[in-house]
């Protein structure tokens, strides 16, 4: 009997501890702009990978293609989630203003709200994980278009058309504006050979469903037959520009340069269309974003300047130049800006030396023997 009684109680004790040591599990809500798109795709490749390494975070992934999605479906997205009782939600924006109250009701729940790819308000959401400074982004895509045309003077200049997604899409409206912004800076001395078409009239927003993308372009190419060189802003309009050149036969040299997934203008690079596209590692802004988010529900909100994460010091990719040097992320960590933004690292320059090093995409496998180098 005595013997029963202490296995009851050594039972009971144990019973009694174990909550304590019973880790939490968050759940997060995650909404990308798109879903089964190239760039959200590697994205939703690096959540999963830091889902798997962290343990107690249960993602839900959910949001729709790109002839359907809109900030209403995104707004009733984030609405579930918060019905749910999600302990974070995390989205990339369609537009800044149309669910940011929603967001502000989230927040007023105790639920954290961060955004990555594309931010909202700042009001509205406790950090914005971004890709790289959108200052440096249009730098390299300016510079690498003009050094495509480099064979053009300021006695004969080669105009360039800037084609985006939508007139609210706030990434690409923070690059289009840094884009202006350099070219007025230097079109006397670094762009006197370029002629940016840039008024508010002149930029083509070809919107988020291919096909009308490519009618759009269509339209420009059309319209602007001494067009030398296209910026495309996003993962969708730089295979449009590139298909409606096809479709319109058009065989004159027009450079293109574009934020774009590299595996999808391979073939463009290889029949010499394109030198290179400029984006970052998507599979690493899904992976830093989680660690960003795991941070913050534990308590450890990320402060001062910079946040270490298991990206710091590893490898980012290889050098462009000669396609094997690595270049890595900072090892004191991504660089925390004004406003709570964490910068994931610089943008990367993608052509035929290093393509082969992109992560996530076309499959998982694709460019990871180089991850965390």
């Amino acid at each position: 009997m005595r013997k029963l009684l202490l296995s009851l109680m050594a039972m009971l004790a144990l019973a009694s501890v174990t909550p304590a040591f019973a880790q939490k599990t968050y759940r997060v809500g995650v909404i990308p702009k798109f879903i089964a798109e190239d760039y959200f795709i590697a994205c939703e490749r690096g959540f999963r990978q830091a889902e798997k390494e962290l343990g107690n975070i249960k993602v839900e992934w959910i949001g729709d293609t790109m002839s359907q999605t809109s900030a209403a479906n995104q707004k009733n997205y984030i609405q579930s989630f918060i019905d749910k009782g999600y302990d974070a939600i995390l989205v990339s924006a369609l537009d800044p203003e149309s669910f940011a109250d929603t967001l502000r009701a989230a927040r007023a729940k105790g639920i954290k709200v961060i955004t990555w790819d594309a931010d909202v308000n700042p009001t509205a959401r406790d950090y914005f994980v971004n890709q790289a400074e959108s200052d440096q982004i249009a730098i390299q895509l300016l510079k690498g278009l003009a050094g495509d045309l480099s064979s053009y003077t300021a006695s004969n200049k080669a105009t360039v058309a800037l084609v985006s997604t939508t007139n609210d899409s706030p990434n690409q409206n923070a690059w289009l504006k840094a884009i202006i912004g350099e070219y007025n800076s230097k079109k006397t001395t670094d762009y006197k050979h370029i002629n940016l078409l840039s008024g508010d009239n002149q930029i083509v927003y070809a919107g988020n469903d291919q096909g009308a993308a490519e009618e759009q372009v269509k339209s420009l190419l059309s319209a602007n037959r001494s067009l030398k060189g296209i910026i495309a802003l996003s993962s969708l309009t730089v295979p449009a520009v590139s298909a409606a050149r096809d479709q319109l036969g058009i065989k004159d040299s027009i450079k293109i340069v574009g934020v774009a997934v590299p595996e999808s203008s391979r073939k463009d690079m290889q029949a010499g269309k394109m030198s290179a596209v400029v984006l970052w590692q998507p599979f690493d802004l899904g992976y830093l974003t989680l660690y960003v988010t795991e941070a913050v529900l534990q308590g450890k909100a990320p402060s001062g300047a910079t946040f270490k994460s298991p990206l710091s010091g590893t490898n980012m990719t290889v050098s462009f130049l000669d396609g094997k040097t690595p270049v890595l992320y900072p090892a004191a960590g991504h660089k925390i800006m004004a406003d709570h933004v964490i910068i994931l690292g610089d943008p990367i320059v993608w052509n035929l030396k290093n393509i082969d090093r992109f992560r996530g995409y076309p499959d998982l496998a694709s460019g990871m023997a180089w991850f965390r180098k």
